[in-house]
């Protein structure tokens, strides 16, 4: 039960991110590719890809409840 409340957050904040972030994120976390994989997929340099990861990571730490823990 627990696990789906926390998977239900994550897909909610996952959501609300700009669709580019959205992307990213679920290559990099949910397909488990890598950086290079994620460049490739997205028409990017690897460098763009890690701005936009982190910058997406940090979007959702701000949308998350304080305290949340995956």
């Amino acid at each position: 039960m627990v696990e789906h409340i926390t998977n239900v957050a994550l897909l909610t904040a996952v959501k609300q991110l700009n669709p580019e972030q959205q992307e990213c994120i679920v290559l990099r976390f949910l397909q488990g590719f890598s950086v290079a994989e994620t460049a490739r997929a997205m028409g990017k340099n690897e460098g763009a890809i890690k701005a936009l990861q982190y910058r997406a990571v940090r979007a959702l730490a701000r949308l998350l409840p304080d305290g949340f823990q995956p």
